[in-house]
């Protein structure tokens, strides 16, 4: 290949491939056919239990949503008196997402729409930590709630990327002094001090 004009192609596809990333990247599920295959049935038959390969998938997504909710709610369930439920329920969340790193990208790394059947699940436990983090944050506890969500999506989003990483700490060491933090915040700000930023 001969250099076209003197034209610097090298940049030009170093600038498109930026230019593409403005946007939120694909993240898939596995093919429909690769699916298929790994049941031993031909592609075909799918489509005799889903309308469609997105059907599946969101078949897939509820499921895996569902196990997330329910692995946080028993987690919470379990917990004695004596614990912080916000640092069981943060714990929870991030176990669930390092044990599911290819759900945990579909369901919170992608910008698809969380569709009707699974939202149906959301607001349950939303309302559940948001009333733990009443506990802390009375003045704005929906505010602290989703700090506190956002918190433990980059633990869990860093963790699953970024494995090469010496960390200092264990998720559950992280989940401890991102909860401390709040109720520090918090109790400062009762005490009249200058609250501090997380």
């Amino acid at each position: 290949m001969t250099k076209e004009n003197d034209r610097d192609l090298r940049s030009e596809l170093v600038t498109a491939a930026i230019a593409m990333l403005a946007e939120p990247q694909a993240v898939a599920v596995p093919s429909l056919r690769s699916i298929a295959r790994s049941c031993g049935v031909a592609p075909s038959a799918v489509y005799w239990h889903f309308p469609s390969e997105a059907d599946l998938r969101s078949a897939v997504l509820d499921a895996e949503y569902a196990s997330l909710v329910e692995a946080v709610e028993s987690a919470l369930d379990a917990a004695d008196d004596v614990d912080d439920h916000l640092v069981v329920a943060g714990d929870a969340y991030i176990t669930w997402g390092t044990a599911h790193p290819g759900a945990y990208q579909l369901l919170f790394e992608s910008n698809d729409a969380l569709p009707e059947t699974r939202a149906a699940h959301g607001p349950r436990l939303q309302a559940r930590i948001v009333e733990l983090a009443r506990l802390v944050d009375p003045d704005a506890a929906f505010a602290s709630a989703l700090l506190l969500w956002s918190a433990w999506h980059g633990v869990v989003s860093l963790r699953l990327h970024k494995t090469e990483w010496d960390w200092g700490m264990t998720p559950q060491e992280a989940n401890r002094r991102l909860v401390q933090a709040l109720a520090t915040k918090r109790a400062r700000a009762t005490d009249g001090d200058s609250p501090t930023a997380l």
